[in-house]
């Protein structure tokens, strides 16, 4: 039995409890990102992201095409994106505005410049990358940039995880969003964040614009980048499937039977891609194909596929038994 002395008072035990709960309530640091930013020679600028916090989308990668692209991390403060890119369209160099936004900062939600980790790229391929002193302090942290590219992370597993970006995104061909996707998978594959992984992003903003650009986000995920891949490659299935409808309207068939192939093999059951591939190859006198096409739709959304069967322009599959037994 214990002693008055060490008997702890209603008080004592309130006060260790209140104290307990105040050291929750304080902000952690998120301490483990790790990024890809870059500038193609067309003027490309684009960024790829994750972290072990929520929505990285949404206020740590900033992009413009022919200006360049930027990440704050670590400690973001969200204002860096748009001073930045302004920075850039005025003539600033990736060192002088990271310099001008370090001396501007503004202890943003309480944090300082020793919190931050920035990095630029310039659409000409300057880049400039900075580590503050807390950030450099956490797990793991680094930059490394050169030219067109900068890669950086905190709360890493080591510096094998750069070291992996850097050669997957200088060793990949393709389109600069591809090189940035692969670039995050082997920093992920290397190790990534020491303290898990939550959300990611990848964004681009093309010299085209419009549906060109893309901006991809996985919020909140047990397993992050595989799932900004899987919405990656729809967003290729998209463009192939329009890219046949365009070839097929042109006259050229086999172009455009390969672009579907291609939809079709980058869609992850994306049923709205399957329908227009069935449409496309009804289109094309395809009757065989659009008959494949249509049971894998159905299989995906069979009430969508059943009201889609219904359409006049699968009139000459009436008559067949798997479309009727479909249709039933």
């Amino acid at each position: 039995m214990q002693s008055p002395a060490h008997r702890s008072s209603p008080i004592a035990r309130w006060l260790r409890l209140t104290a307990s709960l105040s050291l929750l309530l304080v902000p952690s640091l998120a301490a483990a990102t790790f990024s890809i930013v870059a500038c193609d020679k067309a003027g490309n600028c684009g960024v790829a992201v994750a972290t072990n916090n929520l929505a990285v989308g949404a206020s740590v990668p900033y992009a413009q095409a022919r200006v360049g692209a930027l990440v704050s991390q670590f400690e973001t403060n969200p204002n860096y994106g748009p001073k930045g890119l302004a920075l850039l369209s005025a003539g600033k160099s990736p060192e002088a505005a990271i310099k001008a936004l370090l001396d501007g900062d503004g202890h943003f939600d309480g944090t300082g410049i020793e919190e931050r980790q920035v990095a630029i790229v310039d659409a000409k391929g300057h880049s400039f990358a900075y580590t503050g002193t807390d950030a450099l302090a956490s797990a793991w942290a680094g930059a490394h940039h050169d030219e067109g590219y900068s890669v950086q992370g905190n709360g890493l597993a080591g510096e094998a995880v750069l070291a992996a970006m850097r050669r997957a995104y200088q060793s990949t061909s393709g389109s600069l969003a591809e090189r940035l996707m692969a670039g995050l998978e082997a920093g992920q594959d290397a190790g990534g964040q020491s303290s898990g992984k939550r959300s990611a992003a990848l964004l681009v903003r093309t010299v085209d614009g419009g549906w060109q650009d893309i901006d991809l986000r996985i919020d909140a995920a047990a397993e992050p980048i595989p799932d900004l891949r899987r919405l990656l490659d729809q967003h290729y299935a998209h463009q192939a499937i329009i890219r046949a409808e365009r070839q097929a309207g042109k006259g050229n068939r086999d172009e455009a039977r390969l672009s579907i192939a291609e939809a079709l093999r980058r869609s992850h059951g994306w049923d709205r891609i399957w329908r227009r591939a069935a449409r496309l190859a009804m289109s094309m006198d395809d009757s065989g194909r659009a008959l494949d096409y249509l049971g894998v739709f159905l299989s995906l959304n069979p009430a969508w596929a059943r009201r889609e069967m219904q359409d006049e322009i699968y009139a000459p599959l009436r008559s067949n038994a798997q479309f009727k037994a479909w249709s039933n």
